[in-house]
């Protein structure tokens, strides 16, 4: 079992990115990431910014460069496997400190030095939601002349098909998350906060040598429970009301997650009703992952089973999202999803039902295998009463 990408896999990536500029005729890709958008840096360099920002400029041919803030020199050098390393002011901290007494580079500088002096006409951008003001800035006012491309479907299509060593790291996550939901089950007590229960499931993770939790962890009790997305709160934990687990980590970057409503004693009976619905639903959704279907039928299956059962009106997204460096990534599998599923790709089944007075989630992963979808974990799908 690895525990890490290794140098020559980035290398690859690297060089998919460079044929990919050369049919497109762009003369470098600035591809951007901060500390809750990491997922691009990570998948070509393995740094991942705290703090402050980053970008990797990648020339058509030649060698990349990676862009930091003033401060994570050192920290960049012990992670990122690209080695030439530039300093830019615009990647500060959103303090703004102003470092007057440190030789800080300029985005020109950075493009002379990737295209050994030739004059650059046409900057993809890959990371355009996320991207700050000043670093755009940084990048237009270095390259006045020069087209800016939107440019994030070359790392989108690039990502969305997992290596095997991808997936041996998807794999072991899931393993560290499923025992940090046993560590859940087992220390739960009612007269707890949910944020105490979520100490047992991080130190769990981490015992197990995860490098950090996917996403803040959800333990959503009572009414907080209808929250698609949430955090752990102070609220008390109570016998015979429903509790959401929802949390994963990342190993070796890369990440994986498991949802499962439970209940202290007796579950309310509508609730009891709603995870049954979710259990078979998320069989459902699980049975027609194969490849060279078409995602939009797999979504097609999943509403009429809502619709036939009733609870259409618990509906707020689709039943699948993307996963690997994220918890949640390109593509999603919703109602208008032309595309067709693939040997290779990962999803989050992500089942989620809510109304305004309570939500479940039912969430695994899975692999697109050539027959029948590899599930991360198969564990714990049923009405959990403890």
């Amino acid at each position: 079992m690895i525990d890490k990408i290794h140098t020559n896999e980035y290398s690859e990536r690297i060089t998919k990115v460079q044929e990919i500029l050369n049919k497109r005729n762009i003369d470098v890709l600035v591809v951007f990431g901060s500390d809750c958008e990491p997922q691009n840096l990570i998948y070509l360099s393995n740094y991942w910014p705290q703090f402050e920002t980053a970008s990797l400029v990648i020339p058509r041919e030649g060698s990349p460069a990676l862009v930091i803030g003033p401060e994570a020199k050192n920290f960049a050098q012990d992670y990122s496997v690209i080695k030439t390393i530039f300093q830019v002011l615009e990647h500060r901290e959103s303090s703004e400190p102003n470092y007057p007494d440190k030789r800080l580079d300029k985005y020109d500088e950075i493009f002379d030095f990737v295209l050994n002096g030739s004059k650059v006409k046409r900057v993809g951008i890959s990371g355009f939601p996320v991207i700050s003001l000043p670093v755009y800035e940084a990048i237009m006012n270095s390259s006045k002349s020069a087209e800016l491309v939107k440019a994030d479907d070359i790392l989108i299509n690039l990502r969305m098909k997992k290596s095997p060593n991808e997936i041996q790291l998807m794999k072991k996550s899931a393993d560290i998350t499923l025992k940090a939901f046993e560590a859940g089950l087992n220390n739960i007590k009612p007269g707890m906060e949910e944020v105490e229960l979520s100490g047992f499931v991080v130190g769990e993770m981490l015992k197990n040598k995860a490098e950090s939790f996917a996403f803040a962890p959800y333990i959503l009790s009572g009414k907080r429970t209808n929250q698609a997305i949430s955090r752990a709160s102070h609220k008390v934990i109570l016998k015979d009301e429903p509790i959401q687990f929802n949390f994963g980590c990342r190993y070796g970057n890369y990440s994986s997650s498991i949802g499962r409503p439970i209940c202290i004693r007796k579950m309310p009976k509508k609730y009891k009703e709603l995870v049954k619905i979710g259990i078979e639903i998320q069989k459902l959704v699980i049975s027609s992952l194969k490849p060279g279907i078409l995602a939009k039928d797999v979504f097609k299956k999943y509403w009429d089973f809502l619709n036939q059962k009733g609870y259409s009106n618990y509906f707020l997204y689709g039943p699948c999202h993307g996963t690997g460096i994220m918890e949640c990534e390109h593509p999603f599998l919703e109602s208008d999803s032309n595309y067709f599923l693939e040997e290779g790709m990962t999803f989050q089944v992500d089942i989620f039902l809510g109304d305004d007075e309570l939500g479940l989630r039912f969430e695994d992963g899975a692999l697109i295998t050539s027959g029948e979808a590899e599930v991360f974990n198969n564990k714990y799908r049923e009405v959990i009463e403890i």
